[in-house]
């Protein structure tokens, strides 16, 4: 049997419960899933952000076998700097990494240190997956460059991690031209993180601060504009209006931490909200939460949405690319339009008022996850597009 296939996996930073997170959790659960007879996977993060997270996770790696590095700090008041020390830690670790057969990205500036990493680890191939429907969104001028003019010429493989994000690619007018279709390959869970155990859901509450006998609406991931959480807030102010002993539930942290405490004080609404901040025991978490509700604005495939699937929770969820995946209305839980506080305190009071359609929209949901989005069949389609790749570059198809 030949050697295992040498992949580079790149990403941000291992501080994945914050402020990163499906994004980076996705490459190490794939890591860790990969058939080690077939690929040989290396993690390589190119910041440190500081937090109580990096160090853990990459020790953690570490002593699952798997190698795992950190190329530089990160700075955030010279995040340019940053980028440039990241380049430069990269270079320093090829030494130690030694070739590799495919560098495989994870995010917009990972696309770029591919390119720089290329030749000193003589990679065979470059591959990249897209984790969300707009590229360089914070810098829409790169995101018109690169991936229009520059990724279809050196990039090998093109995956969308959503069928939108798929035809987005494909929409391009380089690829078309040169023929080169992106893939689909959805990003995945490792279900073992939600297997059946039980918690104690009022001691739950009760750490958490809130009434035992509270029914508790939750949403998960970054405090960022994508996400849609002033309309989480304004739906929130609705909800209570008729129903004033709900409790809602943010857990993460990011850039608009400070605004929106702000949002829900000014709404009256702030002894109702609860901002736990980045955890630790999100998986504990989704089963107190009687409703999970993504108000995104844009999505690739949100793993926040699959984890509480996975977990049996009732989902709300925008009518955005990636949710309406996994989202089938009345059947695993409701859709509504997006950046629509109305429409979306509708759908939560609705889910409310129904528990029991409500569950088994949620069972059907937890079904369909675990046969579709599991980690172990997710990486079989890896390493099925690495051995065409090398195969490939060698010459053997």
């Amino acid at each position: 049997m030949p050697r295992p296939i040498r992949v580079l996996h790149l990403i941000s930073s291992f501080a994945i419960e914050g402020p990163l997170g499906g994004v980076a959790r996705f490459a190490v659960e794939l890591s860790r899933a990969l058939d080690k007879a077939w690929v040989e996977p290396i993690l390589g993060g190119l910041w440190d952000y500081h937090t109580p997270y990096d160090q853990p996770w990459l020790m953690r790696m570490q002593q699952e076998g798997i190698q795992a590095f950190v190329a530089a700090d990160w700075d955030a008041a010279s995040p340019y700097r940053s980028c440039l020390h990241a380049l430069n830690g990269l270079i320093r670790q090829a030494e130690q990494i030694g070739p590799v057969d495919i560098i495989h990205t994870h995010g917009e500036f990972t696309d770029l240190a591919a390119l720089r990493l290329r030749r000193p680890l003589q990679a065979k191939a470059l591959v990249r997956t897209v984790h969300n429907e707009f590229e360089w969104a914070k810098r829409p001028h790169f995101g018109k460059l690169f991936p229009n003019l520059l990724y279809p010429l050196v990039f090998d493989a093109e995956l969308g991690v959503s069928q939108q994000v798929v035809d987005n690619l494909n929409r391009r007018p380089l690829a078309r031209r040169l023929g080169r279709k992106a893939q689909r390959i959805y990003n995945a869970l490792n279900f073992e993180r939600f297997a059946e155990h039980q918690v104690d859901k009022v001691a739950k509450l009760q750490a958490l601060g809130l009434p035992a006998d509270a029914r508790v609406i939750g949403t998960v991931g970054r405090l960022a504009p994508q996400k849609g959480y002033p309309i989480f807030l304004d739906a929130a102010a609705l909800v209570l209006a008729e129903q004033p002993n709900i409790r809602f539930l943010l857990v993460g942290d990011g850039v608009l931490a400070d605004r929106l405490h702000q949002q829900a004080a000014d709404l009256g609404i702030a002894d109702h909200v609860l901002f736990t901040g980045s955890r630790t025991d999100v998986n504990e978490l989704y089963p107190v939460m009687d409703l999970f509700v993504s108000s995104s604005l844009w999505e690739g495939l949100p793993t926040v949405l699959l984890e509480s699937m996975a977990a049996g929770t009732p989902v709300v969820a925008t009518d955005v690319s990636g949710n309406v995946e996994l989202v089938e209305p009345g059947v695993t839980g409701l859709l509504v339009q997006p950046d629509n506080a109305a429409a979306l305190a509708g759908a939560i009071l609705q889910t409310l008022r129904n528990p029991q359609p409500a569950q088994a929209m949620a069972a059907r949901a937890r079904q369909r996850v675990q046969e579709t989005f599991s980690i172990v069949g997710i990486s079989h389609q890896y390493v099925e597009l690495y051995t065409q790749l090398i195969s490939k570059n060698l010459g053997c198809e």
